[in-house]
């Protein structure tokens, strides 16, 4: 498969650096321009404080279908908590990255990365509009994030899926992820990626 059009990232951190995710340090070394294989150009760059309103915007073009399928749960509505979570720069273990419209500025999605204390492994969560789906958007985003991850030195990247999202599930075996049925819950699929010297990408 063809890879889109961008560019890539910082490398990794050396061993006597924090290993963290820092949505300041991110915005200046890992934002940029992209273009779809469909020809549509994002700028991708880390959520920030005053995306708060056009996150809000952004979830409520969502499906309720799309909605379950990010947080596996029955939400109608994104709330203040989940928002701050996104947006909040003091969090070292979370950052949520957006690819916006390169034009008009739109959010068109977004993808979450969540990592554990040991900073081993992270989980990450995508979400796309129903408008801007089946344009290579969500396989840009999920690249960028997937690189930045490993490049911050995380050695397992996993997401929990429903296992009727078909069209996240196909996406992750394409770049590369294990897809299993979880062991805590058969509706569940979870998708696996390992980095390093025993993992599939060294």
């Amino acid at each position: 498969m063809s890879k889109p059009n961008i560019a890539p990232g910082s490398a990794a951190p050396t061993s006597s650096q924090p290993r963290t995710f820092s949505n300041r340090e991110a915005e200046e070394n890992w934002s940029r321009e992209a273009t779809t294989l469909t020809g549509l150009e994002l700028w991708i760059t880390p959520a920030k404080a005053d995306d708060r309103g056009p996150l809000e915007q952004f979830f409520d073009k969502v499906t309720p279908q799309d909605l379950y399928y990010r947080f596996l749960s029955g939400i109608h509505k994104v709330d203040d908590e989940r928002i701050t979570a996104m947006v909040r720069d003091d969090d070292d273990s979370s950052i949520d990255f957006l690819a916006l419209d390169n034009k008009t500025g739109d959010i068109l999605a977004t993808a979450m990365l969540v990592a554990d204390p040991a900073f081993e492994n992270a989980e990450f969560a995508m979400c796309t509009r129903e408008d801007a789906k089946n344009k290579g958007i969500s396989w840009v985003l999920l690249d960028h994030a997937t690189r930045y991850a490993e490049a911050m030195g995380i050695k397992r990247l996993t997401s929990l899926q429903s296992a009727s999202d078909v069209g996240a599930l196909q996406l992750e075996r394409e770049m590369g992820f294990t897809v299993r049925t979880s062991a805590e819950d058969p509706t569940h699929m979870l998708a696996e990626k390992m980095f390093g010297p025993h993992g599939r990408n060294a």
